[in-house]
């Protein structure tokens, strides 16, 4: 049986390349396009990975590779080099560089990070090692991919699923003129783009493509313990509902398993469900991915079975005479039905928006991002940006070929992104602003994998910086941690009133956790009668690793946890559902719903949720409170040091009769 060695530490393709190369000064665009060699249709053409077609043949071929990471008769050598660097203690990704310089002078060798990151976790086990060291941060590979508190593992779905031994032989029942139709690969997707070249060498199964991903995370160093799940591939609503609830179920018992060599048997969906609760790998979220003409109630209960808490939407445009051109088959009228349903039923919301398609001009894209910022109708969580780009198999190549489509000027697309990224509201995660295909695929239109690195220097040099989400999220920075304070932002969306609560810097630039609540009076939109009347907590992050540093001076100092900044940090969740809840109260509400992932329900639970209802949503019913809601909103906001002063709530009280009531209530907390 081949090993698995291949799949895990392949060569990245160019695109890679250039992406792994943006920590660099690159301050111009590259004008030079991949251009590929031999026949345009032809798929071999384009890959450029090694051995492109091997198919790993199973779980032992994907674990043998991080048995053999380390060899069992060179542990003991190892684990000497991991207690010298220990005993050095860096503090510093420098200090750590001169230290294995020093380690390379003395053992006569130069050990991966990875090799001394797992012998360092056996020093631990073994208690030759303190546990929260940062070397242990310090040794994490790509350590920005948990920085933002969980692991997202991506998984695609067949390009042909089958059920009951019959093939279904298409994965979108639609045909978009801008969507590439690669033969063998599921819509919209090419060959070598990094999540499908791994999903092509694991034959699209889903427990083969989570394993080979979470062991090669396990491998650099990262936790494996909470994974969102992101399952692309094709439109979710075109493959057979059988064959839905088996991916989902297998994605779920391959994390109930993952650290169990012995596989046994699959159970069914809701017993794997049970089982991940209480698992060492839990799902603490899943996204689908889908267009805004599927969403309908039946959908959404599906959704809800599968322990979807993300749906990503294809909006693209907002312009129906182009959507229209396109052959999009959908309407910005059902991207604003879509949005409110999903809002009202708790959901986590992600479009996707596409300036550059054909009939489009950069005045039209202006038009367009101006209406999803400023309009309450299509407000979202996240935005990915997907620039149009000419790729094979596509219509619009045919247009191009023939000079009745021409991309607008790469300057003046980077031009709008950075004012439409200068106009991001602090409540959007803004996770793309260019789709990741590889550049020998790319025949016209953006070429530019460093795109987002490049918008963002240029941003910077003008005194703009991004404000989304993402461009703030805390990562390690402890001091940006302990300054932390409550802000809450409040806005109109889809017919309802969504707070935006989260932990920030004074000045904004760091974000460390938020929450998001929607106050509707249409909650559960007629899909599931346990959310109505109730508020909905849609969403709840902490960012930052979980476990902060001490540093050398507290080392001795701390005796337990609360001593250290990781229950400053990981009480920042508990401290966002309790101001969630407070302004529920205030505005009348006699229960609260979250929409929980299946992994992260006993958290809700110790905080007073219990799943209800079809939809497997979580309630809390509220007491009644002896001092008004509104006032006790009010002293909370007074008497909490966290409170910004910079609040966009309006509270008011009733009359100064009030007053000896605010009193009494603040001595008691006193």
């Amino acid at each position: 049986m081949r090993r698995a060695t291949n799949l895990l530490h392949t060569p990245v393709d160019t695109k890679s390349i250039a992406h792994d190369a943006s920590t660099g000064d690159i301050e111009t665009i590259s004008s030079t396009k991949s251009r590929p060699v031999g026949d345009v249709n032809d798929p071999e053409t384009y890959k450029r990975s090694q051995d492109p077609n091997w198919k790993n043949t199973g779980l032992e071929d994907i674990y043998a590779t991080w048995d053999k990471l380390i060899p069992v008769e060179d542990l003991p050598k190892y684990e000497e080099m991991t207690q010298f660097l220990v005993e050095k203690d860096p503090q510093t990704a420098r200090e750590l560089e001169k230290a294995f310089v020093l380690l390379r002078r003395r053992f006569k060798c130069l050990p991966k990070k990875s090799q001394m990151k797992f012998a360092l976790g056996l020093l631990v086990e073994k208690g030759t090692a303190p546990k929260g060291m940062m070397l242990e941060k310090l040794l994490i590979k790509k350590a920005q991919k948990s920085q933002s508190g969980v692991l997202v593992v991506t998984v695609l779905t067949s390009p042909y699923p089958t059920v009951g031994g019959r093939k279904q032989r298409f994965s979108c029942q639609w045909n978009c003129y801008y969507c590439p139709n690669e033969p063998d690969q599921p819509r919209s997707y090419l060959h070598d783009e990094p999540s499908v070249l791994r999903a092509n060498r694991n034959d699209f199964d889903p427990v083969l493509q989570f394993s080979d991903r979470c062991v090669t995370l396990a491998m650099n160093g990262h936790p494996v313990d909470k994974i969102e799940l992101l399952v692309l591939g094709g439109t979710w609503a075109s493959y057979p509902v059988e064959y839905q609830e088996n991916f989902i179920r297998d994605l779920f018992y391959a994390a109930n398993t993952f650290f169990t060599r012995e596989k046994r048997e699959r159970h069914s969906l809701d017993e794997e469900k049970l089982e991940n609760e209480t698992a060492s790998v839990k799902i603490i979220g899943i996204t689908l991915e889908t267009r805004p003409d599927c969403i309908t109630p039946d959908e959404l209960r599906r959704f809800r079975r599968y322990g979807c808490t993300r749906v990503q939407l294809g909006i693209q445009h907002t312009d129906d005479a182009i959507l229209k051109k396109i052959n999009r088959g959908c309407t910005s009228a059902d991207a604003v039905h879509a949005l409110k349903l999903l809002r009202d039923c708790c959901y986590k919301t992600d479009i996707h928006l596409m300036p550059n398609l054909p009939g489009s001009d950069p005045e039209k894209d202006r038009i367009m991002f101006d209406y999803v910022l400023r309009s309450p109708d299509l407000q979202a969580d996240q935005w990915k940006i997907y620039p149009c780009e000419i790729t094979p198999w596509t219509v619009i190549k045919k247009w191009y070929d023939e000079g009745s489509y021409v991309p607008y000027a790469e300057e003046k697309l980077i031009d709008l992104l950075m004012d439409v990224k200068a106009e991001v509201h602090p409540w959007i995660r803004l996770n793309r602003v260019i789709r990741d295909i590889p550049s020998q695929y790319i025949l016209g239109g953006m070429d530019e994998p460093n795109l987002r690195q490049v918008i963002g220097r240029r941003m910077i040099a003008r005194g703009t910086p991004c404000k989304c989400i993402r461009c703030r999220e805390v990562k390690t920075d402890d001091a940006a941690i302990a300054v932390a304070e409550c802000v809450i932002r409040e806005y109109e969306a889809n017919e309802g009133t969504e707070y935006f609560i989260s932990f920030e810097t004074p000045d904004r630039s760091k974000i460390c956790g938020f929450a998001r609540l929607r106050l509707s009076q249409t909650a559960g939109g007629g899909v599931f009668p346990e959310l109505e009347g109730a508020a909905l907590i849609r969403e709840l992050h902490v960012y930052g690793q979980l476990v902060a540093a001490v540093s050398k001076a507290k080392k001795n100092e701390a005796t337990n946890d609360a001593e250290t900044s990781h229950a400053q940090h990981t009480g920042f969740g508990t401290q966002l559902m309790m101001k969630a809840e407070e302004i529920a109260r205030a505005n009348g509400y006699k229960k609260v719903a979250v929409i929980a992932g299946v992994g992260v329900r006993n958290f809700y639970r110790r905080l007073g949720f219990e799943v209800e209802g079809d939809g497997e949503l979580m309630i809390k019913h509220l007491e009644e409170s002896q001092v008004s809601s509104k006032l006790q909103l009010l002293i909370s906001h007074a008497l909490n040091e966290k409170m910004s002063r910079e609040q966009t709530i309006a509270i008011s009280i009733a009359s100064i009769a009030a007053l000896g009531a605010v009193i009494a209530f603040a001595l008691r907390r006193g």
